[in-house]
Parts: structure tokens; sequence; C-alpha cells
């Protein structure tokens, strides 16, 4: 099982994941996105989320798009939920997505 990042931890991941924000809790990332677009980017994400076997919380709002990533079983912020974030931003800039 994978260990609970402390604080000061998921402070220095979230300095190297641009627009992320969170705590030990969970990590979030929202963005302006919405219609054929979001579709397209999440089901990227749920695909790369289905081969690490960790998948975030979606939620569709008007105009934007929000991921927010916390491993259930410990209760809090993970690596497996850092590396998660990593992902889906590399998914985003690699669609051109600014935020």
């Amino acid at each position: 099982m994978p260990s609970r990042l402390d604080t000061t931890e998921v402070a220095g991941a979230l300095a190297a994941l641009p627009g992320w924000i969170g705590d030990a809790d969970r990590i979030q990332l929202e963005i302006m996105l919405d219609g054929d677009e979001a579709d397209a980017i999440v089901a990227e994400v749920m695909q790369a989320a289905d081969v690490m076997n960790h998948h975030p919380v979606v939620e569709r709002g008007p105009g934007t798009t929000t991921f927010t990533v916390w491993t259930h079983s410990v209760g809090g912020v993970t690596e497996l939920d850092v590396a998660l974030a990593r992902r889906i931003s590399q998914i985003l800039r690699s669609a051109g997505v600014s935020y």
C-alpha cells in the first residue's frame, strides 16, 4: 500500500506541477475547457489512469473541467497521485491546453 505524503512533500510536488493546488488530503487542477475538446481530453486521461490503475475524480461545469486526485485507501495524497497529476499535465500540454 502506498504511503500518505506529508504537507511538506505535497507542497514540493505541487511546486513542480503548475496549476495544481491542494494539500496532503487532495490535489486538484481546474482548467477552462468544455465540449468536444474536454470529452477528448478526459477520455485520454481515463485511458492513462486505466494503465496506472488509479483514477481521478473528474467534474465538469460550464466552461470548466476539474481533476481531483487522492488515494482513498490512505485518505490522502501519495506518490501515485503525484504521478497521475504529472501524467494529466503531460496530456494537457500535448493537446495544447494552457492553464
